[in-house]
């Protein structure tokens, strides 16, 4: 690796240190849901006999949590309440039912003041001390033997399809009745997956933490401490895109689909660099043409990008917000004046850096042929958004 690429390297790790949360944010999301699992184990839960399980989904999961771009946001902590019950004995609106009784109780045991909020899918909690979290608890059984067989068929790798549930939504035709035709989802096995895909490059920070005794054993170190590349990646570049959507956040490209653009594009990188422009070199391969458009790999049948077809903003927004960040990451790469460097990390990615590594990076491209990436545009923050309130 070049100079350059290790100054970029280096830029981009002080970045992701800007975006990073705590890891006591994390360790208090783990206490927060595991509190909320005894609870439902007490002796007087009413969903105690089901064995209920309580366990994080999405990037508290992943360890790709960022710092909310404005103060005023809050952290979403989405979990899942998984209960021993089968389809032909429960509803899912019973289902929903006892599992939202329970959390009110909770609630009220624990003075949260805000009153919990039903969604289609799942019970909201908000709690409002020194961090602010909301909790998204999914009410949900383990799916069939079936389904899981479908999925195998269908090319999902079986290792991943043992742990599909089904899961509630108000929307469904069948909310109030017996049926067998539950939504699925299986976000410990799209977590499993996305470990997949980073679990080498990360094997000699677990071995350290484990002969630092700080973990019994690499399996129980979870995934935010992990710190690898593509979890790196994905913090900048979910940075970018709200910095990029902060006007218009609700058409911005979710973070769903850049999570497992960027987990199939990757490529075992072990520098942050490589990493984020091999990512985005990859990224728009894994989006097909037809259905599913962004396709879910525990789950061949699903599609991340379903909404593109009911709002055209949606794609456009994308490929919008792709063709920048490529452009502003090989605009770093780039740099050879130092305050236009730090008016652009600013512009692009809300990111204030020390003048030290704004030089160091400024010097290092001096001289020396700057890598492009393949295809990339040159900067486009004059083009028309089609995100914006016209589109």
């Amino acid at each position: 690796m070049s100079s350059r690429e290790l100054a970029a390297s280096r830029l981009l790790d002080s970045i992701v240190e800007i975006l990073d949360i705590p890891q006591s944010y994390y360790e208090k999301a783990r206490r927060r849901y595991e509190s909320l699992g005894e609870w439902l184990h007490r002796d007087e839960s009413t969903i105690a006999r089901f064995d209920p399980a309580v366990y994080p989904q999405g990037s508290f999961r992943y360890g790709t949590v960022i710092r909310p771009l404005m103060k005023k946001e809050e952290y979403d902590l989405d979990l899942v309440s998984q209960v021993a019950l089968t389809k032909d004995s429960v509803t899912q609106a019973q289902l929903k039912e006892l599992v939202g009784c329970e959390i009110k109780a909770y609630a009220t045991a624990k003075g949260v003041k805000a009153p919990v909020e039903e969604k289609k899918r799942c019970w909201r909690l908000d709690y409002a001390d020194e961090v602010a979290f909301h909790m998204d608890i999914l009410p949900a059984i383990p799916n069939d033997e079936s389904v899981r067989r479908t999925l195998v068929s269908a090319g999902a790798q079986a290792e991943f399809t043992r742990f599909v549930l089904a899961i509630t939504d108000t929307r469904h035709a069948h909310f109030d009745e017996i049926c067998s035709d539950w939504l699925s989802s299986n976000p410990k096995g799209f977590a499993k997956w996305f470990e997949s895909r980073m679990r080498f490059v990360a094997e000699r920070r677990l071995r350290e933490l484990v002969q630092a005794r700080i973990y019994a054993s690499v399996d129980d170190v979870p995934p935010y401490t992990w710190k690898t590349p593509l979890q790196q990646s994905i913090q900048i570049l979910k940075r970018h895109r709200d910095v990029m959507f902060k006007a218009n956040p609700e058409v911005k490209p979710i973070s769903m689909i850049i999570t497992t653009l960027s987990a199939e594009a990757y490529d075992g990188e072990t520098s942050l660099f490589d990493a984020i422009t091999n990512i985005l070199d990859g990224m728009l391969d894994h989006v097909n043409d037809g259905f599913p458009r962004v396709r879910n790999p525990v789950n061949r049948a699903e599609d991340f990008a379903d909404q593109w077809s009911k709002d055209s903003r949606l794609e456009k927004n994308f490929r919008a917000w792709h063709g920048q960040a490529r452009a502003d990451i090989d605009q770093i790469s780039r740099a050879t004046d130092k305050d236009i460097l730090d008016r652009h990390l600013r512009t692009g990615f809300d990111a204030i850096v020390e003048d030290d590594l704004l030089r160091e990076l400024v010097n290092s491209s001096t001289g020396e042929a700057a890598r492009v990436i393949t295809a990339a545009p040159a900067v486009i923050r004059t083009a028309p958004r089609p995100w914006g309130p016209s589109a």
